[in-house]
């Protein structure tokens, strides 16, 4: 049986004209794509929302991200996740999980539009025979400057994923997450540079160690922007997969990707697909066999 998975990584939706693009007429495309397709889910891969409060304020030394001290009901913060919700209920003919992103903050205000219950913060389970993990590279309560926390994979999740490997370490295992854990070949900013450490999850190497125990298949993954995204990069057998963001706030002419997996468990194979809204083209990025 083969399964079809949406993946929209870095949606950004904007409520408002606060930064020059809202996304919107984007993540409609990419949606419309995933519903033609018919996926059976989909995995949001964070960044949901626009992390910037107002227009053309890009100073990442900024404290006071979306005015949240001088507004005590972080105004843009609900608007944005209203309206991002609204979005993918309204439009999404599929069910869909999220794994966060570093812009889907704070952590209190994201939870009043996706609760806990419905949208844990990291997970897993199966379905036909295979296992997918859904994580969290951003597990803080959000009120700090871009560069004052790095994307981690906390230590529970290390735990829950070290159980899961030594559990059963044959199930082909699909991982879903926001920063990348591992380095892409022809992306040059990785080590050097302002982000530099941002662009990364800080315990890559712990991650993928614990990934390698097991039959780890993809891992997908998002947060690198605009055309330096769609790139596979295989580690010890495991393919990590990055998106392109699909939407660029301060270029309305930009459209990325949104991508989709296919996983057939009877003939052990799945691959990754995407489709760019901008030049209306498709394509495959990467296949395996276990």
């Amino acid at each position: 049986m083969t399964r079809t998975i949406g993946l929209l990584y870095d949606p950004h939706i904007v409520e408002g004209d606060r930064d020059g693009y809202d996304g919107v007429p984007t993540v409609e495309a990419a949606i419309d794509k995933l519903n033609d397709l018919s996926v059976d889910w989909t995995v949001l891969g964070g960044d949901l929302r626009h992390l910037l409060g107002a227009a053309n304020q890009y100073n990442f030394d900024r404290t006071d991200w979306g005015g949240w001290h001088g507004d005590p009901d972080n105004y843009f913060y609900h608007r944005d996740f209203e309206r991002a919700k609204t979005i993918f209920d309204e439009r999404l003919e599929s069910d869909y999980f999220v794994a966060r992103g570093n812009n889907d903050r704070p952590l209190d205000v994201y939870r009043e539009y996706f609760p806990a219950d419905e949208f844990p913060q990291w997970g897993w389970f199966t379905e036909d025979e295979a296992r997918y993990v859904i994580l969290d590279t951003n597990p803080h309560l959000g009120y700090h400057s871009l560069r004052d926390q790095q994307n981690f994979v906390s230590a529970p999740q290390i735990s829950m994923l070290e159980r899961l490997m030594d559990d059963d370490a044959e199930i082909p295992t699909f991982v879903f997450l926001h920063a990348p854990v591992a380095k892409h070949e022809g992306i040059d900013s990785w080590d050097t540079g302002p982000n530099a450490a941002y662009s990364l999850t800080l315990n890559y190497p712990t991650v993928q160690r614990v990934l390698e125990r097991g039959n780890t298949v993809f891992v997908n993954s998002g947060h690198y922007w605009r055309d330096t995204g769609r790139n596979v990069e295989e580690v010890n057998g495991v393919q990590y997969v990055l998106a392109r963001h699909l939407v660029h706030n301060r270029d309305p002419d930009y459209g990325g990707d949104v991508r989709w997996m296919r996983v057939n468990t009877n003939e052990r194979t799945a691959s990754v697909h995407y489709y760019d809204v901008g030049a209306d083209e498709e394509g495959m990025l990467t296949r395996a066999e276990w």
